[in-house]
């Protein structure tokens, strides 16, 4: 008797492995990650010290899905302008890390295979005048217009000589959120074209050679005031960071990851999962396999969103689970996602090996991406159902569609393959359906 409890307890740790494994993990590229530029990816506070940015924040996103080589910002410097990034590779400037340890940039550029830049604002706020006790600014046009004209033609030699040390790596390049969020109405609609500008003419420059804008100003200026607790510093708190690396991290592409599968995965599905994995957020089984379609527990589900989006750093508070301890498989996603009301358990318990209900999956997708939208839907059996709500935002927002019949089958079990594709189209909205 005991020998058929031990075989069928390895038999069990045999297949938990299966699942929790990635395929991959031997193969994965380590990426060196290089941020240039100014203030914000140095990490500057709304009070004049250094701290974590978001480009801290990447960094230990990358190492969240084990993808993190190296992490580097010694060429992030507070006040920089465009000029003073291109002069720096020009010139091929050394600089100690917090070792002593020295390295010049143009090095340090041909070895990274992720590059960030942020560079442009300082350029046009030496032009500008504001008086915080007014809520005023003022400016020269034709000053201002001088200097986002040099932004556009710095920020093309920058790329250029990136790309002339190293035209492998996978460049992105920040666009400006509104600093000055606590301006008088006419003045703000003033600086909000001005912000236009500058980054219509940064994602000019930066897809000239094939490098990646990021948008930011849509997610951070919606919280503005929050962000920037100083109304006299541009400088975001730490929730303002974060909402920047998310930004950059939603537009992190191809992460140098080749990913093959030894079974199918659908093909309405197949662009979704190829683009989580390169990023190093799901994974196949150890057998090579992604098992399109086995049911997907609720651990997993959390694992996965936890790989989606950059958290705070900080370690959660024990959910209290009956059913979870600190040695429970994706214990820190569960606690994480606890924290954030995200995960909910159901009378003390979270039931992690449970797999997971379309509704479940709805009402997380939701609260973890912050989504909102109108409370309609065209579905025929969801209206007394408790996730009715989080299902209406989802189909406003294009994650689902739902079945051929009018259906949505909020009770039934959701798949890897579609939870995948829904994961994949809230992080990247040229998934979502039309």
């Amino acid at each position: 008797m005991r020998k058929r409890i031990c075989s069928s307890l390895f038999a069990l740790l045999l297949l938990v492995g299966m699942l929790c494994s990635p395929s991959y993990a031997s193969s994965k590229q380590k990426l060196d990650y290089l941020a240039l530029g100014d203030s914000l990816a140095a990490g500057q506070t709304p009070n004049k010290g250094i701290d974590k940015g978001y480009a801290d924040f990447l960094a230990q996103q990358l190492d969240e899905v084990q993808l993190l080589g190296s992490f580097d910002k010694r060429f992030a410097v507070p006040g920089y302008t465009t000029t003073n990034v291109l002069e720096d590779i020009q010139n091929n400037i050394s600089k100690p890390d917090l070792s002593g340890k020295e390295a010049n940039i143009l090095k340090m550029i041909a070895d990274a295979e992720i590059i960030t830049i942020d560079a442009g604002a300082n350029d046009l706020l030496k032009e500008i005048k504001v008086d915080f006790s007014k809520g005023t600014l003022e400016y020269d046009p034709e000053k201002l217009k001088a200097a986002i004209t040099t932004v556009g033609t710095n920020t093309v030699q920058i790329i250029n000589q990136i790309r002339e040390l190293n035209s492998n790596a996978k460049i992105y390049v920040m666009g400006y959120y509104n600093p000055f969020p606590n301006l008088s109405k006419e003045q703000t609609t003033q600086l909000l074209q001005l912000l236009q500008l500058l980054n219509t003419t940064i994602q000019e420059a930066t897809e000239k050679f094939g490098a990646i804008y990021v948008a930011t100003a849509e997610e951070f200026n919606v919280h503005a005031k929050d962000y920037l607790p100083n109304p006299a510093d541009i400088h975001p708190n730490k929730d303002g960071y974060l909402v920047i690396a998310n930004s950059f991290w939603k537009s992190f592409k191809n992460n140098g990851q080749t990913i093959s599968f030894k079974d199918t995965v659908p093909s309405w599905a197949a662009d979704e999962v190829i683009y989580l994995a390169q990023k190093g957020i799901i994974a196949g089984y150890d057998n090579g396999k992604f098992g399109a379609n086995d049911l997907i527990q609720r651990v997993h589900s959390g694992l996965l969103i936890k790989r989606s989006i950059i958290f705070e750093d900080t370690i959660a508070p024990d959910p209290n689970y009956k059913d979870v301890t600190k040695n429970t498989y994706g214990y820190t996603a569960i606690a994480k996602l606890t924290e954030k009301g995200i995960f909910s358990g159901n009378n003390g318990y979270f039931y992690p090996s449970h797999s997971l209900t379309r509704g479940e999956m709805a009402k997380i997708l939701v609260e973890a991406f912050h989504l909102k939208g109108s409370l309609q839907h065209t579905f025929n059996d969801v209206n007394k159902h408790w996730a009715n709500e989080y299902i209406m935002i989802l189909q406003a927002n294009q994650i689902t569609q739902g079945y051929p019949d009018g259906s949505f089958k909020p009770n039934e079990k959701i798949t890897r393959a579609e939870f995948s594709t829904m994961l994949a189209r809230m992080m990247n909205t040229d998934f979502r359906t039309k």
